[in-house]
């Protein structure tokens, strides 16, 4: 168990509080993403290169490589791979057709929006046996810290 933490609360303090309720959460997820993954015949780096693809939208396979921490070789043949199994499409770049860019398929957006929703799910009803009023205070300092990144829209 970790050490309590007091207010004021530094950065450093908040960043492993918020690490301790995200291991929480995705804790409770991993058994149903892991027989999710065995369902679906994917590994964990495929699926988390599915994902790095989405959010990119379209990326170099060198870009992949770097971001899984795999020598190109390795992420080549696992691009390889997704293509043959209908996930991933891979093209040329229209700024320069020597430089070839993957993105995913409807199939594979479909395969990360299941496993997204099994983590929101899982967290989700996690998160909903806390008491409400924690539960409401969670919430807006969360939202409060999207807005300040622009990662949500504000009306």
């Amino acid at each position: 168990m970790y050490h309590e933490l007091d207010p004021p609360y530094t950065a450093e303090q908040v960043a492993e509080l918020f690490n301790l309720v995200h291991s929480e959460l995705m804790g409770q997820s991993m058994e149903t993403l892991l027989q999710f993954l065995q369902r679906s015949n994917l590994s964990m780096p495929r699926l988390v290169s599915l994902m790095y693809i989405q959010r990119q939208r379209a990326t170099t396979i060198s870009s992949l490589s770097e971001h899984l921490n795999l020598t190109l070789g390795t992420t080549s043949q696992m691009i390889e791979q997704l293509v043959q199994d209908g996930l991933v499409e891979r093209y040329e770049a229209p700024h320069d057709r020597r430089q070839k860019l993957v993105s995913l398929t409807a199939t594979g957006e479909a395969i990360v929006a299941e496993a997204r929703q099994i983590r929101l799910h899982e967290a989700s009803r996690h998160l909903s046996r806390l008491p409400p009023e924690l539960l409401a205070q969670l919430g807006q300092a969360l939202h409060a810290a999207c807005r300040e990144w622009n990662l949500v829209t504000t009306t």
